[in-house]
């Protein structure tokens, strides 16, 4: 056989090995959006939260793999939710506080041990940001 033809051979043979390598390993390297099965995505949001301020307070549970707000009270009053979503990275949800006759948005934004840190907003234009406190 030719030596050119050897060391050709030799060459792709190595090219193919390594692309095969190569292929086999990125399935082992996890992506930054991908969660293992079961495990929440924000460790730790799940819990009851209070607004220090309102009172206001908040079970939240991770199910099915996202966040599902349970329920939303202030003082015995049961607020409903009338929208939520899980984007992956943040918890939003809607509810009508007929105490205050508007419909209240809450995102989360992050969380820190004890601390959820969330921005909010009302159906007439007001907004601001919050942080809720963990109820033990």
């Amino acid at each position: 056989m030719n030596p050119n033809r050897k060391v050709l051979i030799t060459l792709l043979s190595f090219v193919l090995a390594m692309l095969v390598i190569a292929c086999s390993c990125s399935s082992l390297i996890p992506t930054a959006t991908s969660q293992p099965s079961g495990q929440e995505a924000m460790p730790g949001l799940a819990g009851t939260w209070q607004d220090s301020q309102t009172s206001d307070t908040y079970v939240i549970a991770w199910q099915n793999g996202q966040y599902v707000v349970l329920s939303c009270s202030w003082e015995g009053t049961n607020y409903s939710i009338t929208s939520q979503s899980w984007n992956g990275s943040a918890l939003t949800w809607s509810y009508d506080d007929t105490d205050l006759s508007l419909t209240v948005t809450i995102t989360t934004s992050s969380i820190s041990g004890d601390s959820l840190y969330i921005n909010w907003s009302y159906s007439d234009g007001t907004s601001g940001t919050e942080t809720f406190g963990r109820v033990q």
